[in-house]
């Protein structure tokens, strides 16, 4: 695992990807602990990965500690690289638990964080909804690191369930009278059920994806920290665009650029107008552009 001549072999793929004329991607499972090792899988921005997944980010506390990992990467990562974010996978566990506990708020924040730094944000299945992770019982698990290690490790079946598309049988995953390949969880969380709702996750996901295509401060622009406290978490991307982050359970007043809201995980707020401070509710996220826009 991660030997030296592994970058040989993926310097042979990229050359033989850039030959194509579709410019496919090659993205890394880089399963890697430092950064700096990490950084290796980029070679020198041109001649290795695409994109190689931030491991350390995704197994971070929530907050401060993503912060710093993220700064960090910034401060290392060759100057033709891109970052890459996620925060779910199917050997890691879905962040609306491993992150959020399942609380509303925090999923909204951690998708809002994701879809907002630089870099390609990778979506896991059942993450634009708020998909937690599933117990699974002994008798059906699949996972060989779950049959192993039973009962202290329970294995990554928990998060490979099926998605739940409606809330009827299965999640409307498979007719009822088929057993899936593994049981399905909460269908409360469903895609129908949040499809038409303006104030669910979904569609906050979607409004995010819609900024990030119309917006070219999310989609290139450089990110800088500007503002960090132990509860709060403030950055620009690009010249015009700041996204303003509590990652606490008090009502916070941080400091921005005036400007325009235009996206906030609280429903109500896009199109307000803000001053240099800006007051954020427990786990509020504001995305917001500069007022001298145009």
């Amino acid at each position: 695992m991660n030997r030296p001549e592994v970058h040989d072999v993926i310097r042979r793929w990229r050359a033989i990807a850039d030959g194509y004329a579709h410019e496919p991607i090659l993205v890394g499972e880089t399963w890697v602990a430092d950064l700096m090792r990490l950084m290796r899988f980029y070679g020198d921005g041109t001649d290795e990965l695409h994109l190689a997944l931030n491991v350390p980010f995704v197994f971070a506390a929530f907050g401060d500690e993503m912060r710093v990992i993220v700064e960090q990467e910034e401060a290392v990562i060759p100057a033709e690289a891109w970052p890459t974010w996620t925060g779910s996978n199917h050997d890691a566990a879905r962040f609306p638990t491993r992150w959020c506990d399942g609380d509303d708020r925090k999923i909204r924040a951690a998708l809002v964080m994701l879809l907002t730094l630089r870099g390609t944000p990778i979506l896991y299945y059942g993450d634009e909804i708020g998909m937690a992770d599933t117990a699974v019982p002994h008798d059906r698990l699949k996972d060989p690191v779950g049959l192993r290690g039973w009962p202290v490790d329970p294995g990554r079946d928990r998060s490979r369930t099926p998605m739940p598309w409606t809330g009827g049988p299965h999640g409307g995953f498979t007719r009822p009278d088929v057993e899936p390949w593994l049981p399905p969880g909460d269908s409360s969380r469903n895609v129908a059920g949040q499809r038409d709702d303006p104030g669910s996750v979904l569609n906050l996901t979607r409004e995010l994806l819609s900024l990030r295509r119309d917006r070219p401060d999310l989609r290139e622009g450089a990110y800088a920290t500007v503002e960090v406290s132990d509860d709060a978490w403030v950055w620009r991307r690009g010249d015009r665009t700041i996204v303003a982050m509590n990652h606490s359970e008090s009502v916070l007043e941080v400091g921005v650029d005036s400007g325009t809201v235009l996206v906030s995980t609280h429903p109500g707020r896009a199109g307000e107008r803000t001053g240099t401070r800006v007051l954020l509710d427990p786990w509020e996220v504001l995305v917001i552009a500069q007022q001298t826009e145009a």
